[in-house]
């Protein structure tokens, strides 16, 4: 009988590039893979970053011999300084990796450094007992790497976030020579990255993106702007070596452009060696054509250079007619009205813009088909979890490594909370964990709830009427008002008639109280908060929140 090794996702399975978070936990020890955060959506309203809920490893906080990243996109590592405040345990990540780690911890001030161990892709890591062979994968990010848990009952493959690059730039192709010999070893189960897993064939070489980009770049005799994600160190190198072979000068805008690049270049992995670097201010003498920008803001963020820049409000420059910008990054589903609302205000400054879906400018970090099925046939597991995509992808990666050879028996589709038990080589669902997200709202951490957001979402779509009122104690008469205070509402002047007929309508109200009545303020807000409302539906069919005021003198 081999030991019992439970694997249970708390984030990061049936959604795409959030939260991901896998336990692997035996009878006892326990450690975890990546950390990650997503940004909300318009939804959800004032909140900053949404994290994983670490209440489950409360129990077993004694088992918990460290985390091990995979790489540093933030959907994996954007959550590691919350969980290294509540949980002081050792990381084990890629020299890039650690880098942005250290930086982020720096910039939540936790109490205590964290223990940061640097390993490379191909060395081996040791949390408690567990051993982890790594493997280097190609990702759109530094030092990605594939891990093997070894355990008694054959490898366990965590693949998440790769692709296969035959042609890369750097010369580093994902080692399909240890793929295989994982595979020749036995691998026990495979959990696979599905994101890209609806799209046949293969993914394009980065080799191709920049060779096309750098046609487009001598043919352009503009100003350059390519915005990126700010961690895609390869494709910064590869535009560094365009600007320096067509004559132009760089800068770099926004705050991660300019750290990732920093730290890259300490690490030697990035070089500027013979590229002149320059101030954004530089650039404005400049002849248009020997300028390219760097810029950051690929999904829209609302504070990003590239959203400023579309809103005519960045101070040193503004779009203008001769602009040529490069959409170089995928859309992330959700974030399409933002980007393509950049792209149109872009286009109405006078700038020309191309993107993916028109020009071969970007290629994904994930896998397509191809890639999949050669992974499948590598490694030959006797289990296969999809992770790392929506519900309807993790189904379809299921239904073609079945017709890659893996059992339909043997095939789990899980979702977050699920947990899967592995006992004697065999594979079985067993129960599961409490799972949820936490808000972080400024420095606040899991102080939001629905009803909060509820709330907001309902002060954003209707307004909110303030209604003042000032009662004399003793004789319970109105002192003063009512007043009508309104934001987001109806303007003052639109809405002065109106104010006037719901003003008219609390008086009559408070008239209608006897003595005792108006000595019961809670009560009295209550009647007046449902009147004014019941009065703004019926006369412009909209429901404000409101809120009333009442002083006693």
């Amino acid at each position: 009988m081999t030991e019992k090794i439970w694997i249970t996702p708390l984030g990061g399975v049936g959604e795409i590039g959030s939260l991901n978070c896998m336990l692997y936990e035996t009878a006892t020890e326990a450690f975890l893979i990546d950390s990650g955060s997503m940004f909300p959506d318009e939804e959800i309203l004032g909140v900053d970053l949404i994290i994983p809920d670490f209440s489950s490893l409360e129990s077993i906080r004694h088992k918990l011999k460290g985390i091990i990243f995979t790489h540093g996109h933030e959907d994996h590592i954007g959550s590691s300084p919350f969980l290294l405040r509540q949980f002081n345990i050792p990381v084990y990540a890629t020299p890039f990796t650690a880098g942005l780690i250290r930086e982020k911890c720096e910039e939540y001030a936790l109490p205590k450094k964290p223990r940061i161990n640097v390993f490379k892709p191909g060395d081996t890591v040791k949390l408690g007992s567990f051993e982890i062979q790594t493997a280097f994968v190609n990702h759109s990010i530094l030092d990605a790497c594939a891990l093997a848990i070894q355990t008694d009952q054959g490898s366990i493959i965590h693949l998440t976030d790769w692709k296969i690059d035959y042609t890369p730039p750097s010369g580093l192709s994902t080692d399909l020579k240890t793929f295989k010999r994982w595979g020749k070893e036995g691998v026990l189960a495979l959990f696979s990255d599905s994101t890209n897993v609806n799209i046949s064939g293969a993914t394009l070489s980065e080799k191709e993106v920049l060779k096309q980009i750098k046609k487009i770049v001598k043919k352009h005799q503009g100003r350059i702007i390519v915005t990126l994600f700010a961690s895609n160190v390869q494709r910064v190198q590869g535009l560094l070596e365009i600007a320096k072979e067509t004559g132009r000068v760089v800068s770099l805008l926004g705050r991660s452009m300019k750290e990732n690049t920093k730290l890259a270049n300490q690490l030697g992995s990035l070089s500027f060696a013979g590229v002149d670097v320059v101030d954004v201010e530089e650039t404005r003498g400049l002849d248009p054509s020997r300028v390219m920008l760097l810029v950051t803001g690929t999904q829209g963020e609302p504070r990003s250079v590239l959203t400023r820049l579309a809103h005519n409000n960045f101070k040193p420059f503004q779009i203008a007619e001769g602009d040529l910008v490069l959409y170089s990054a995928r859309v992330i589903p959700g974030n399409e009205r933002n980007i393509y609302h950049n792209i149109d205000q872009l286009s109405r400054h006078g700038a020309k813009v191309l993107y993916e879906a028109i020009h071969d400018i970007h290629t994904s970090g994930h896998a397509h088909q191809d890639e999949l099925e050669t992974a499948v046939k590598k490694l030959r597991p006797r289990h296969f979890i999809p992770i790392h995509g929506a519900y309807r992808q993790l189904l379809q990666h299921a239904q073609l490594v079945k017709e890659w050879g893996v059992k339909k028996e043997n095939i789990f589709v899980v979702e977050n909370g699920q947990t899967l038990l592995f006992d004697n080589k065999k594979g079985a669902r067993e129960g599961g964990l409490q799972v949820g997200r936490v808000f972080v709202d400024g420095s606040g951490i899991g102080d939001i709830d629905t009803v909060v957001l509820r709330d907001r979402r309902q002060l954003a779509g209707t307004g909110i009427v303030i209604c003042v009122l000032m009662i004399d104690r003793v004789k319970g008469e109105i002192l003063r008002g009512p007043e009508l205070i309104s934001r987001g509402f109806i303007e003052a002047e639109d809405g002065q008639e109106i104010f006037e007929r719901a003003k008219k309508i609390v008086t009559e109200l408070l008239e209608s109280f006897n003595f005792e009545e108006r000595k019961d303020l809670a009560e009295v807000q209550e009647e007046v908060r449902v009147a004014l409302r019941r009065f703004f539906n019926k006369e412009l069919d909209r429901k404000p929140v409101v809120i009333p005021v009442i002083q006693e003198v």
